[in-house]
């Protein structure tokens, strides 16, 4: 089973240069929390400076935002049965703590589209985006300020295992030292941990869960080459090696797995 082994700088305890970084992050994001990949790099002496450099200059440009909403607009998951209150009231959760799962949900979704595609491009071959018209779907967004990321350690050893069981639907096979930040974040809410578990197995038994996200992460790496030929300066060294190690690590994990599960749970809150 996985465990929270990689560390990360969180961002109640970042201060100097990273909270820095982690502010304009943020802001340059349009998120209101900082995904873990980038918590992660921040803990690589010099990487959140060198790997925010490289990619700034393609969310300044709106290029990143825009390449997502193409990708957004090719993406097609099923749809999951969807909750009713009194399905969640029963399991704990009420009309605000629904609309702050909605919340986390559409951070993460905007994050990890945004992350997936960016980060890819550092390890990309630019290529030519294709002529002409391009349908494109906005990318979710909120406003509302989550609550604190609870780490696996903790939490009360019955939620904790709920989310490493979680984190293992869709895996690879291999090492999965990632745990995703959604399912830590929506422990808050073990209710909702176990219908989400509810929700996916049956998706993850049959294959059919692993063959969305690896169809999600092709799309997404072809996005990533449109972009590459706008990437800011990247100095060789040990920095560049240890951060493209990482990039790598959760570009082919946790953040490609982790875009369609969030946007089929996000669906399955929308009431109809």
């Amino acid at each position: 089973m996985a465990k929270d082994t990689l560390p990360a700088i969180g961002e109640a305890e970042a201060s100097g240069e990273i909270a820095e970084l982690y502010d304009d992050i943020r802001e340059t994001l349009n998120v209101t929390a900082i995904n873990y990949v980038w918590r992660h790099i921040a803990t690589i002496d010099g990487g959140l400076r060198w790997a925010w450099d490289v990619a700034k200059p393609m969310f300044v440009s709106g290029r990143v935002e825009s390449e997502c909403e193409h990708l957004q607009a090719q993406l097609s998951y099923p749809k999951l049965p969807a909750l009713s209150d009194t399905t969640l009231s029963l399991v704990g959760v009420e009309d605000d703590g629904r609309n702050m799962i909605g919340a986390i949900l559409d951070t993460y979704n905007r994050g990890n589209l945004l992350n997936m595609v960016s980060l890819s491009a550092l390890l990309a071959e630019p290529e030519m985006p294709p002529v002409g018209n391009r349908s494109r779907v906005d990318l979710p967004f909120t406003d509302i300020a989550l609550p604190p990321i609870p780490e696996v350690v903790d939490l009360s050893g019955e939620v904790s295992e709920q989310v490493l069981v979680l984190n293992d639907l869709g895996a690879k096979p291999g090492p999965n030292r990632v745990v995703a930040s959604i399912y830590k974040h929506i422990a808050l809410w073990p209710g909702y941990l176990s219908l989400s578990w509810v929700q996916l197995a049956e998706m993850h038994s049959d294959g059919s869960l692993l063959k969305l996200i690896e169809e999600t992460q092709q799309a997404a790496r072809l996005h990533a080459t449109f972009l590459a030929a706008d990437l800011g300066p990247r100095p060789d060294g040990a920095v560049a090696v240890q951060v493209r190690s990482t990039v790598f690590e959760f570009t082919d994990t946790v953040i490609a797995r982790m875009i369609p599960i969030g946007q089929m749970l996000r669906q399955s809150l929308i009431k109809t």
